[in-house]
């Protein structure tokens, strides 16, 4: 039996949470992996907890499946360098898909958030997202084929106090997202948004030492109090195994959706409401959680 030509798909932010999920996924799906990250220690781990296809070939399992490559999304004098590597290690497997995960959040109010960490996330969260995917986006137009698959956010539809920032920069996403869906529209080149709600990640980890900073500033925050709320009660989420599924679904559809939301019933009537229900009410109702005496 001929063996149907292998896939490859980059994966960025890799190294955990989403991305690690969805790679460790994608390759027991049959699909060729590069995993990306900072952490090129945490990009190795990865390889134990994998296992090869069961329906591949005897020739096929001999394949390397998952190559973890060390890239800074924020670092794009690196990426021609990047892109190299994967062609050289790609084995002549097409380069089919590009799942931009890598991100973070830099919880604070306005008024306590830095300038600099302002820019901070959305060097990662979009600049350096735009950059890659133009690059990447360059071999699948000689392709003609290909899948982008953009991480945006529930906090992309519906900016939230305390994290406008984060939400900035992913309603920031969502519009350039948007704009190349409608570029690539005659191409077999599908742009899919997926947008998770609260997801048990490492970016609630990362996150707690920036809140414990918040929390000392002198003077203190009017919004110390919830700050510190948060850091003894972290909300519990989604799984990021539920965000893989989707992730895989729309990477392997025929005709995927254009956009995917992954949270609670709850959450996805919220986002369906929105557009129904006066901003002063929507304003009121989530003010009161953050200015409660």
């Amino acid at each position: 039996m001929e063996n149907k030509p292998i896939k490859s798909i980059i994966v960025t932010g890799a190294s955990d949470g989403i991305g690690k999920a969805t790679a460790i996924k994608l390759v027991e799906s049959g699909y060729q992996v590069f995993g990306l990250a900072r952490r090129y220690d945490k990009l190795t781990s990865i390889s134990t907890k994998l296992s090869s296809p069961s329906s591949l070939s005897t020739e096929n399992k001999n394949w390397n499946y998952y190559i973890p490559i060390e890239c800074d999304i924020t670092k794009p004098q690196r990426f021609d360098n990047v892109i190299n590597e994967i062609f050289s290690k790609s084995k002549g497997t097409a380069l089919y898909g590009l799942v931009n995960n890598a991100g973070y959040v830099e919880p604070g109010a306005i008024e306590d958030i830095t300038m600099q960490d302002i820019r901070n996330q959305f060097e990662t969260n979009f600049f350096g997202l735009v950059g890659f995917t133009k690059k990447v986006l360059s071999f699948m137009l000689e392709n003609s084929q290909g899948r982008i698959i953009n991480i945006s956010s529930v906090s992309g539809l519906i900016s939230l106090p305390l994290i406008g920032v984060y939400s900035a920069s992913k309603y920031a996403l969502e519009s350039i997202t948007d704009a190349l869906k409608m570029e690539l529209w005659n191409t077999n080149i599908k742009v899919i948004t997926i947008n998770p709600g609260l997801v048990n990640t490492d970016i609630n980890t990362v996150s707690k030492p920036k809140l414990i900073s918040l929390i000392e500033k002198k003077p203190p925050s009017r919004f110390s109090e919830i700050y510190r709320k948060y850091v003894h009660n972290v909300p519990q989420g989604l799984p990021s195994d539920s965000v893989a599924d989707i992730i895989l679904k729309a990477i392997s559809s025929e005709k995927p959706k254009s956009r995917y939301i992954v949270g609670s019933r709850k959450v996805k009537i919220g986002i369906r409401m929105k557009k129904f229900i006066p901003d002063r009410i929507i304003f009121s109702q989530v003010a009161k959680r953050i200015h409660q005496k």
